[in-house]
């Protein structure tokens, strides 16, 4: 009996990969954004002035990373990529993410996420509409 249970409690914990392993976003709801060097994952709030867009980015079992100082950076972009509504890098990485909140977003605007390796980094045309993002 000793056996079986020891054998079938292995045979589980060999199904079941860590939620790191999984790269699953953090607790709550988020919309999968894009994947580069990292995993990009987003969710918005109503607040007063519009739209509070949340971030993380998951480090994906690069720790490299955080020595070299490397982070994400964030964008938020309407009409063009030169009209930025709100932008962030940061390299604060908890838990294996970092997070950031973006402001004043609207629904027809767009949300540009990656990896921040060379300096400042620039919005894509091709960003994320804050229309299609879970609700926080």
């Amino acid at each position: 009996m000793t056996t079986r249970l020891l054998a079938a409690a292995s045979v589980a914990a060999l199904l079941c990969p860590t939620t790191a392993a999984m790269a699953n976003p953090p607790d709550g709801d988020w919309t999968y954004i894009r994947k580069d060097h990292f995993k990009h994952y987003a969710c918005k709030q109503k607040g007063k002035d519009g739209f509070t867009v949340k971030t993380a980015t998951f480090l994906n079992g690069d720790a490299k990373a955080i020595e070299l100082g490397i982070g994400a950076y964030t964008a938020l972009a309407r009409s063009s990529n030169k009209r930025l509504i709100d932008e962030r890098t940061s390299t604060a990485w908890r838990n294996d993410y970092v997070k950031t909140t973006l402001r004043g977003a609207e629904a027809s605007d767009r949300l540009w996420m990656q990896g921040a390796y060379y300096g400042p980094a620039e919005p894509w045309s091709d960003g994320f509409s804050v229309r299609r993002l879970t609700r926080c």
